[in-house]
């Protein structure tokens, strides 16, 4: 592995004190190691050793008492925004309840939580605290929002803590925290240099200049392959639709609303584009336009005439493209993915059962098949589409690309 900046944030847990062999251990490696801490954390940690062991200096205060906003405006240089700019990825650790809390929600009232709120580096929390707190909906709420901002979480290990009891909330070994960063650092090269498509959300085709038809696509799914291939260090382009989520990642967006626009924004996009993942609820039907609002007051029929499969003409336009598609079942119909291998020539097919309430349309999780040309090579049981979207990626390109 390359040279990386490595960014730790120290808050005040007892377990403060390990981190210089966690520095040791990045050290080693060759990494460039910053530490920011909290006021309090200086209590279990020196910040002149941490000084001596990384040859950088220790960010504590947001304003020190040199601090002068006329030279900031002058420079344009803010600390804890070029320290976020420079990570290549922040570990929290020891992570308490009480910055857990505040990362969680957004709270930036000191270095530390205002670098991480103002960095795009994926960010590795390692929390450390007393079972019962550990235990605490509130600590479990706070951490599911951090991972579903994308934060990773290392789970804390069980044995004798330093309150004197026995359980759950050790901070885990420095090795262990240390092979956790390389593992997310790894992943930045699975698509380096790669060029991805993902297109998102589901198309409304109009029926007169008020309603439309659409379908319940939120377009999460497709977010989350996005994000998850940025994080693997790929080039990536979200197609998405007007009403889906947006991504807080410096990922380029293109919006659409109908068939046509998804269709021309994909065609516009395809040329020298390495990995197509085309998740978007593509409309089946579309509507002759009336043209003006229909009059509410009396019934009227329309006709529907079935739209262009769009993903058949993707690798008629690039046909070195790997292409990865989906497929909306329903607990009643057959998955029949060979049209999508034959007609659109897919390498890989994601199936997902729309019937279902808790996994697929508009909710947080899913659970897919993944399909080749041959076969079933994986099913990813339930699961926050975040994990489901790596673990899509991991077993389609960690070993073939």
């Amino acid at each position: 592995m390359s040279k990386k900046t490595i960014v730790i944030g120290v808050s005040s847990g007892i377990a403060a004190f390990k981190i210089l062999d966690l520095i040791k251990l990045y050290k080693k490696q060759g990494h460039d190691v910053f530490v920011m801490m909290t006021k309090k954390a200086s209590f279990m940690l020196s910040p002149g050793k941490v000084e001596e062991l990384t040859g950088n200096i220790v960010y504590m205060n947001l304003f020190d008492d040199a601090f002068s906003y006329e030279q900031i405006l002058r420079k344009r240089k803010v600390d804890h925004i070029e320290l976020a700019k420079k990570a290549d990825i922040v570990v929290i650790a020891p992570a308490t309840a009480n910055s857990i809390a505040k990362l969680a929600h957004g709270i930036a009232d000191d270095f530390m939580t205002t670098t991480v709120l103002a960095t795009q580096a994926p960010v590795l929390v390692c929390p450390s605290m007393n079972d019962v707190m550990w235990h605490h909906p509130a600590t479990q709420r706070n951490l599911t929002l951090l991972e579903s901002y994308g934060y990773e979480v290392l789970h804390p290990d069980t044995g004798a803590l330093a309150c004197g009891t026995d359980g759950i909330g050790r901070l885990p070994e420095m090795n262990i925290i240390a092979k956790a960063t390389y593992e997310i650092l790894e992943r930045a090269q699975v698509l380096a240099g790669k060029k991805v498509i993902v297109t998102s959300g589901g198309t409304s085709e109009p029926i007169d200049d008020a309603r439309v038809i659409t379908n319940r696509s939120s377009g999460k799914m497709g977010l989350a392959l996005a994000q998850m291939a940025y994080r693997y260090g790929a080039d990536v382009t979200l197609i998405r639709s007007q009403s889906s989520m947006v991504s807080h990642l410096p990922i380029k967006q293109i919006l659409f609303s109908t068939t046509e626009q998804l269709s021309c924004c994909l065609t516009e996009q395809l040329i020298n584009t390495n990995i197509v993942i085309h998740a978007a609820a593509v409309s089946d039907f579309t509507v002759k336009k009336v043209g003006e609002k229909l009059d509410s007051s009396i019934p009227h029929s329309i006709t529907l005439s079935p739209t262009e499969k769009i993903i058949n003409g993707i690798k008629k336009i690039n046909p070195k493209v790997i292409l990865i598609g989906f497929k909306a079942i329903t607990l009643s119909s057959h998955p029949d993915t060979k049209k999508l291998f034959d007609d659109a020539c897919a390498d890989y097919v994601i199936v997902n059962d729309i019937s279902r309430p808790d996994i697929g349309f508009e909710s947080d999780e899913n659970e897919v098949y993944i399909l080749n040309k041959k076969k079933i090579i994986r099913h990813i049981h339930k699961a926050p589409k975040r994990e489901i979207a790596k673990e899509i990626l991991n077993t389609i390109f960690i070993n073939r690309l």
